[in-house]
């Protein structure tokens, strides 16, 4: 009985290298990766009159965008989604499908009656009021309004965007987050 299965072991050792050398013979020969553009764009999936994308904390600390569909776009609202109703759902938080995908936020949320206000932009440049205090922020949360608001307003998110707090502190920066990347904006005082 020994023998048998030390015969069925040798059989199986011939056999794998065999069956190799085969496969390697059947003319498909090996090639290297072949490049065929960028990074996949989220702009892709994003209609502006009607999605909103929103820049949660990712497990790993950096950003992660997250579609927002507002519903289909009204007569009266025509164009894309207030910059305002973007900043305001960011600072509602992650809903349970995000906080489920390991999304969170830096930012605290709205209190009741707070309201956001953008001024138009003009020269590249948008001004977002808001009613959150921004010395106590970390850059987390910086990136997380600064990203939200210029891809808001420019869809390829290239705007300065210029945060004021309630309590009278300022901040401005650009996104510098590459769709498929992870860089941090630029904010000064």
């Amino acid at each position: 009985m020994r023998r048998a299965r030390g015969r069925r072991g040798a059989a199986a050792f011939v056999a794998v290298p065999a069956a190799v050398a085969l496969l390697g013979g059947c003319g498909i020969q090996e090639t290297d990766v072949i490049e065929a553009g960028g990074p996949a764009s989220f702009q892709a999936f994003l209609d502006r009159d009607y999605d909103m994308l929103l820049f949660f904390r990712s497990p790993d600390g950096g950003l992660s965008t997250v579609i927002r569909t507002t519903g289909s776009p009204s007569a009266d609202t025509a164009g894309p989604v207030p910059t305002e109703k973007v900043v305001s759902a960011l600072l509602a938080g992650p809903r349970e499908e995000d906080r489920a995908a390991g999304l969170t936020t830096a930012l605290p949320t709205l209190g009741r009656g707070d309201t956001v206000k953008v001024e138009p932009a003009a020269n590249g440049r948008v001004t977002t009021h808001l009613p959150i205090a921004l010395k106590p922020l970390d850059d987390t949360a910086l990136r997380q309004l600064t990203c939200t608001i210029a891809y808001s307003q420019d869809a390829d998110g290239q705007i300065v965007v210029e945060l004021r707090g309630q309590d009278g502190t300022s901040r401005s920066g650009t996104c510098q987050l590459a769709p498929g990347g992870t860089s941090l904006p630029e904010t000064g005082d």
